[in-house]
């Protein structure tokens, strides 16, 4: 948020919420607050966030939940801050620091004046609380002198706002400024104006830069008419669309920065709701994707782990169970051996066993291996099977395009690997809802196709879904859906719709984009699940392949 769009929305702030009364104080994020305000006609919503990438202040309709315990932060403004009214709220001129001033009648106040500093500088940005004195009452982020040698925040000591940066100041900038900008190249011109001028954002830069490519002149008429829109709130607020699709939130058109489009909006706390609500929505569902791919990542890592470790043991076992072709030569050999041999025919001895000793050591180890042979393949078919799944839960993450979608993996991974309960055998039940099935209906040639688009999906398919006579496809030993194509009685299903169920099954896995991948078919009436399988695993009793190119 630059300090064109701030002006405009801090004006309609102090217009609509003078007087207002706080009457609550949220933090749904870490970097974020909600004051929930009164005016007497109505509540409103002010955000105010510190996030370093989408630091802002406007009015919002959009409710997001809070955490199940409030931060610190929040706490202390919930006993200071809330039932005082907002006195008045301004801006530094070319500037984004916004201070916001608060007083209470109430005799049990504590303070009968305070002050809100929201410094919205990108990394820098922070929320300042502070008493009439100018001491810090609170921060949201404190600052120790070993992380910054220009300023200590900390409650206790005065409140020193950033310094001003060592540029010149926009609205002091001089036709020298400009031929000596100009003179540093005018390819790179709206990235000098930005290193070299201070109250100037990106976009504007941008459009300043596309106005004064013709000379150092046409350059400083270009600033001043940008100093001139500021001074006299000249702004029209709304949203701009760039040639690549991305959108930017903007004070007033800004042709020549290279938008194509221009969406206005009533006003400028709603251009900033709009916009910034769906970039936070993107950022969120960023972050809730890169936290389900690292859970994932790690049980992936555990799982081979124990997957390697239950090759080992298959390993040893094997070396065990020759114990009993090596016990039947000793036995055979019994006559010449002797006490106190090392090896006998490259079979290795103990010297302290007697012959009969070690014959009956061999005979034990081949006994125990066999024993455990079968304990080590179920063990590992398991890992095997936890090894598949949450590969396949890592290709529905890769193909999740919507909130729903990623709450859905994230869901289903906390059914299946819930952390156990201290002193329980069985891990705990994860709160919320049960994932709900994804099903995707397809018609080809007159044929319906299904195909599941998460593993409880798959589920339904095999278990609801599918009559004994229906076509289930799968990729061979690759994740991905299962697709089922229902056959009409009494009827073949076609070949060419065959091959589109193949595709679609392709499509729909890991091996995606890839040549030459087969493809499981098979008569639903021999696809089952099995006791103990997770959520998309089967077992195909009877199946033939076909290859997708």
């Amino acid at each position: 948020m630059d300090a064109f769009l701030l002006k405009q929305i801090v004006n309609e702030l102090s217009d609509r919420l003078h007087g207002a009364l706080v009457s609550k104080v949220s933090q749904p994020q870490d970097r974020e607050i909600v004051l929930t305000l009164w005016t007497g006609r109505e509540e409103l919503r002010l955000l105010v966030s510190a996030h370093a990438e989408l630091c802002r202040i406007h009015l919002t309709t959009r409710r997001v939940p809070n955490p199940p315990s409030p931060p610190r932060f929040c706490q202390y403004l919930r006993r200071h801050l809330a039932g005082m009214r907002l006195a008045a709220i301004s801006v530094a001129p070319f500037d984004r620091l916004v201070r916001m001033e608060f007083f209470s009648s109430r005799p049990d106040a504590e303070h009968d004046r305070t002050t809100l500093f929201a410094e919205l500088y990108g990394r820098h940005a922070n929320l300042i609380y502070a008493n009439p004195e100018g001491l810090i009452l609170e921060p949201l982020r404190t600052v120790s002198p070993e992380e910054s040698r220009i300023r200590e925040v900390a409650p206790g000591i005065p409140y020193r706002p950033l310094p001003k940066p060592e540029r010149t100041f926009l609205p002091e900038i001089t036709l020298a400024d400009a031929e000596r900008i100009w003179s540093m190249g005018w390819e790179g011109l709206a990235r000098i104006l930005q290193k070299e001028v201070s109250g100037l954002g990106q976009e504007l830069a941008h459009e300043a830069a596309g106005r004064g490519k013709g000379g150092a002149t046409d350059l400083y008429a270009a600033v001043r008419e940008l100093v001139r829109r500021y001074e006299e709130d000249d702004f029209s607020p709304g949203i701009g669309t760039l040639p690549t699709g991305k959108r930017r939130l903007l004070p007033f058109p800004c042709p020549e920065a290279g938008f194509v489009d221009f969406s206005p909006a009533p006003s400028a706390n709603e251009a900033a709701d709009l916009y910034y609500g769906e970039t936070a929505r993107n950022h969120e569902d960023a972050v809730l994707r890169q936290q389900i791919r690292s859970r994932l990542s790690a049980l992936l890592r555990k799982e081979r782990h124990k997957l390697e470790n239950v090759s080992g043991d298959e390993e040893r076992l094997e070396e065990g169970r020759k114990g009993g072709e090596l016990g039947e030569t000793l036995k055979a050999n019994l006559a010449s051996l002797r006490k106190g041999m090392a090896e006998f025919r490259g079979i290795p001895l103990d010297p302290a066993k007697t012959p009969v000793e070690n014959m009956t050591r061999y005979f034990h180890q081949h006994k125990k291996a066999r024993r455990a042979a079968e304990i080590v393949r179920k063990r590992k078919r398991e890992v095997s099977e936890s090894v598949y799944y949450l590969e396949s839960l890592e290709s529905q993450l890769a193909s999740a395009s919507t909130r729903e979608d990623l709450l859905a993996v994230r869901q289903e991974l906390s059914a299946s690997f819930a952390p156990r309960k201290q002193g329980t055998k069985k891990p705990a039940k994860p709160a919320g809802r049960t994932v709900p099935p994804q099903v995707e209906e397809h018609v080809f040639r007159g044929c319906t196709i299904l195909v599941g688009k998460n593993n409880v999906g798959n589920d339904r398919i095999v278990k609801e879904l599918a009559a004994p006579d229906d076509l289930w496809l799968h990729t061979q030993g690759i994740p991905g859906s299962h697709v089922l194509i229902r056959r009409t009685p009494g009827k073949e299903i076609p070949d060419e719709v065959v091959e589109e169920g193949a595709r679609l099954a392709v499509f729909h896995s890991k091996a995606r984009g890839s040549r030459n991948v087969p493809v499981f078919l098979a008569e639903a009436r021999h696809v089952s699940k099995f006791k103990g399988a997770k959520p998309g695993l089967v077992r195909i009793a009877k199946y033939r392949t076909v290859n997708v190119r």
